[in-house]
């Protein structure tokens, strides 16, 4: 199994490292990060670059449904989630809750 966490962005330098610290730190270790920004004018790209995050989108006119389809469409992965840079996982079970739950639905 694997997931792609698609994670959007305009200018969210001050968060985007926090965020894909808190993502290394899941105990699911099988996704990939794609990150979908939004024309950020300061170092969100570059930050994401230097912490690993290798599949970057660049979209000129945001729009939360188009860029979310954007990143699913560079996935290869089973299952997908999606964050806002701002959005930290508050600890290292998230995603594994996540698909616990998505997993309890299928039953």
């Amino acid at each position: 199994m694997k997931i792609s966490i698609i994670i959007r962005t305009k200018n969210e330098e001050r968060w985007i490292v926090k965020c894909i610290d808190a993502l290394k730190k899941q105990t699911i270790k099988n996704f990939e990060i794609i990150l979908v920004d939004n024309c950020s004018t300061d170092r969100t790209v570059e930050k994401a670059r230097a912490n690993g995050v290798k599949k970057i989108i660049s979209i000129n006119k945001y729009l939360p449904g188009k860029a979310l389809n954007l990143g699913i469409e560079k996935s290869n992965s089973e299952y997908i989630a999606c964050l806002s840079a701002h959005c930290i996982p508050k600890n290292k079970l998230w995603l594994k809750n996540l698909l616990k739950n998505i997993f309890m639905m299928c039953i």
